[in-house]
């Protein structure tokens, strides 16, 4: 991974592939959008998975004494958005990722290399 990505958004990517996460993107938008410096777009294999997955990110970026913001959660767990302030974390199940398609709408994000 590159070196100027954040300590704490690489253990956070970690954490997502620790759980199992499957086709794990990475976007920088920073030079497309002013509301945060990153995506995060993983699929999970059922809700439950999706779920856990978003908890252990959650889990991971709490910060003692702060408002921490909760997950965005559709019926059925189909997908998950957490917005972790530098980064947007958008976890799907294989059906809606393909439905709702974000690396074809961020295209031009310059795409960062996980391994």
């Amino acid at each position: 991974m590159s070196a100027n990505v954040p300590e704490i958004l690489k253990l956070v990517v970690q954490t997502l592939k620790d759980k199992k996460v499957e086709d794990l993107t990475l976007l920088d938008v920073r030079k497309l959008v002013s509301y945060t410096d990153y995506f995060i777009i993983g699929t999970g294999n059922s809700s439950t998975h999706v779920q856990t997955m978003s908890d252990a990110v959650a889990d991971l970026v709490k910060l003692p004494g702060e408002r921490n913001t909760k997950p965005e959660v559709d019926q059925g767990s189909n997908w998950i958005l957490y917005d972790g302030n530098f980064f947007v974390l958008n976890l799907f199940q294989k059906d809606s990722r393909k439905r709702y398609a974000l690396e074809d709408l961020w295209q031009d994000a310059e795409q960062v290399n996980i391994d």
